[in-house]
């Protein structure tokens, strides 16, 4: 039997010397990291190997406030039980391979198992990626503070999305967290809320354009309850423009003769004509494609002018921030004001209101699905904070 010891500035190295000293069948018999360098006790004998001299049990000391990757900093808790062997792989994996955590410690489980069937070895390394998996990745301004109380990372939890923090991260800098959060709330506040939502009521027309089943047809009728209500109007016509094969104004009638207004139904396609043909102010539910509708909204702006006409886009209050930001971009290019409907079946919480604030062309109407007459709200700005503010404090 021949026992070898050996030293390498890592396991690697220190593997290659002992495959090529004792052949592809050594056992490994100890591995310890003393003043920097990895040493192996290995044996061509693994029938019976020697007792290998009692092992200190190391433990990890809490690391230095980060590890830099990339220009962020991985926060790391003292006290952890890494062994010396990992904590030299892992700061080497980080340093000089510039990956992220998890795919460090996936090539960790490669390299130990081409090295050894230890399972002791391999089950620590398995419990170190799931530790690994709740690590925060922050920039280094992150650190200046408790993490856990950071601003950033209260509004994370909170429910708003990461791109929506980072966007209005300037309206936090220099402030103390409580500070933070309420300037935060306020600046996505006044980007979520439209800026001239009068433009509705100033219209001749108003376009409501929408996915199936967003509360349209509700929506186009309260506006024109609104607008009677208000003294705005009281010559109205409630419309239905519809797309290609498209039948859908019987609603629209029954509203009409419950409000006593005019109702029309045409296809949207013949919008422009049927604005010529009244001189009613006419609130349209468009039931066609986007690109159909689109067309005809420009062709009124051109007939018009671009200040006669307006687009309000309906977005149920439930809907996904996935869902909000899809349909916000379909109608992007008319730039309409979005009224939030069903509001009293679901609520809009923070990561879509996110959504709203970064591919919305901003909010001008609240409503929900009952009352017709006194059914619709306009969006402010100090109502919005102060909901957002509520919903953080949560």
């Amino acid at each position: 039997m021949t026992t070898i010891t050996v030293t390498a500035a890592d396991t690697a190295q220190a593997m290659d010397k002992i495959v090529e000293r004792l052949g592809d069948d050594a056992l490994i018999l100890e591995t310890v990291k003393r003043n920097g360098r990895i040493e192996m006790v290995a044996t061509d004998d693994p029938e019976s190997p020697p007792a290998p001299a009692p092992r200190r049990e190391t433990t990890l000391k809490a690391v230095e406030p980060a590890i830099p990757l990339n220009g962020l900093h991985i926060e790391l808790g003292a006290g952890t039980g890494f062994t010396d062997l990992f904590d030299q792989q892992m700061i080497q994996a980080v340093r000089h391979r510039e990956t992220d955590q998890t795919s460090a410690v996936d090539h960790l489980v490669g390299r130990a198992m081409a090295a050894t069937d230890n399972l002791d070895i391999l089950t620590e390394l398995k419990s170190i990626r799931t530790m690994l998996n709740g690590v925060m990745i922050t920039k280094p301004e992150g650190l200046d503070v408790t993490l856990g109380h950071a601003a950033p990372v209260r509004l994370h939890q909170a429910g708003f999305s990461p791109k929506a923090i980072q966007a209005l991260h300037h309206h936090m800098v220099g402030l103390s967290d409580d500070d933070a959060i309420d300037a935060f709330m306020t600046a996505l506040a006044d980007r979520v809320v439209h800026d001239d939502v009068d433009q509705v009521f100033d219209a001749r027309v108003i376009c409501v354009v929408g996915s199936s089943g967003a509360g349209k047809t509700t929506l186009a009728t309260k506006i024109a309850a609104y607008f009677k209500e208000q003294g705005i109007s009281e010559r109205m016509t409630l419309a239905a423009a519809n797309g290609p094969g498209v039948n859908c104004g019987e609603n629209i009638k029954a509203y009409a003769r419950l409000l006593n207004m005019r109702s029309t139904q045409f296809g949207i396609g013949e919008l422009s004509t049927a604005i010529q043909e009244t001189s009613n102010r006419m609130v349209v539910d468009v039931t066609a494609t986007p690109e159909d509708a689109m067309d005809a909204i420009r062709d009124v702006a051109r007939l018009l002018g671009t200040n006669k006409i307006a687009v309000v886009q309906a977005i149920p209050g439930g809907s996904s921030a996935t869902m909000i930001s899809h349909q916000c971009q379909l109608w992007q290019a008319v730039k309409p004001i979005i009224a939030l409907t069903k509001l009293d079946e679901c609520e809009a919480m923070p990561a879509e209101l996110s959504a709203l604030a970064l591919e919305g062309n901003g909010v001008g109407l609240l409503t929900g699905t009952k009352s017709i007459v006194g059914g619709i709200a306009i969006a402010t700005m100090p109502i919005l904070a102060q909901y957002l503010k509520e919903n953080a404090d949560q």
